[in-house]
């Protein structure tokens, strides 16, 4: 008989990654031309279509850019801040661009703000929020030290405002990406503790169960690091927030990317997963386009690759070519 998970917030969807920008339009262009993907919607966001904003519980008016794109079942996000005390401008100044966090909507205000009740509780205080057009609202919370990634709860106004514009402006033109991404299969979380980790997005938000695999030779194998044979290993979990996978990885030795990350920046979101039919196609088009793949796992008969978009894309972007075969794994709970 499979466990209830205790948690008083029950996610069943995560439908959106974020991303903190410095230049919404040239990142657009970026993603369209390299990973086909958009077209993007652009919003300016403020006074006083959002009102009653907050920072860290005290009234703050603050402005900020948004660039929506669908990508299958999960939406992209970037965001970039424009005036005001913002956790945008907070992490920019932190870490520079990159992951920011993760999003679920609800169905009512009064489930927004009993959601952000139960998680101050919790010791998690919303670090950023406020009221969005008549009906709607909007909260961050800093689950930062149990979840590793801030957390974004939504409910949408019954009527959006229009867009700032949309891009391509022409619905028709098609990208020139020689590779598309149609659909973002999973977003992966570097931590410290994959134990503690798991169990607070049970407890708390109610994600799991969670498969964990302790990847070691031979279970990966022709391993790569910066270009060179690679020597390391992890431990990976998974569990299901809808269609998206959540991923968190431990590194447990040797020199890999997750390692610098920890190391760089402390634990936190990491990359964004596609899926490709043909790894070795898709390694030679991104680093003839200028992405040198930083890091490649050889997992039973998959494959993956991590390519280092960083600079273009604000984030690591992995190909991974499914495998067929499952690895030996163990559950939480």
């Amino acid at each position: 008989m499979s466990e209830t998970s205790p948690a008083k917030i029950k996610i069943g969807k995560i439908n959106q990654i974020a991303i903190v920008v410095r230049d919404i339009p040239r990142t657009i262009e970026n993603y369209w031309n390299i990973l086909g993907i958009g077209p993007w919607v652009v919003f300016t966001f403020g006074p006083p279509v959002m009102h009653k904003q907050t920072y860290y519980g005290k009234p703050c008016p603050h402005r900020f850019s948004i660039a929506c794109a669908q990508v299958g079942s999960c939406e992209l996000e970037l965001l970039q801040p424009l005036e005001g005390d913002t956790i945008y401008a907070d992490f920019l100044t932190e870490h520079g661009e990159g992951l920011h966090h993760i999003r679920y909507f609800v169905d009512t205000v009064g489930e927004l703000d009993k959601h952000v009740r139960v998680l101050a509780e919790l010791g998690f205080p919303s670090a950023m929020g406020g009221r969005f057009g008549d009906d709607g609202s909007y909260h961050y919370v800093d689950t930062v030290s149990g979840l590793k990634c801030i957390l974004e709860m939504v409910k949408e106004p019954s009527v959006m405002p229009k867009p700032d514009y949309r891009w391509p402006e022409n619905e028709a033109e098609e990208s020139p990406a020689k590779i598309k991404v149609k659909n973002i299969t999973q977003v992966a979380l570097v931590v410290r503790d994959i134990q503690e980790t798991i169990k607070n997005y049970w407890t708390i938000l109610g994600i799991g169960p969670w498969d964990i695999v302790h990847c070691v030779p031979p279970l990966i194998h022709d391993l790569t690091y910066m270009g060179k044979l690679g020597d390391f290993a992890m431990k990976i979990a998974f569990a299901k927030a809808g269609d998206l996978q959540l991923e968190a990885i431990e590194p447990i030795m040797g020199d890999n990317i997750y390692s610098d990350f920890l190391a760089e920046h402390g634990e936190g979101l990491h990359h964004i997963q596609f899926y490709v039919e043909d790894q070795e196609e898709t390694a030679r088009i991104m680093n003839k386009e200028g992405f040198p793949t930083l890091m490649r796992i050889g997992f039973l008969d998959g494959v993956s690759s991590y390519y280092d978009t960083l600079a273009a894309l604000k984030c690591v972007w992995e190909a991974s070519q499914v495998r067929k075969t499952q690895p030996p794994m163990t559950r939480y709970p």
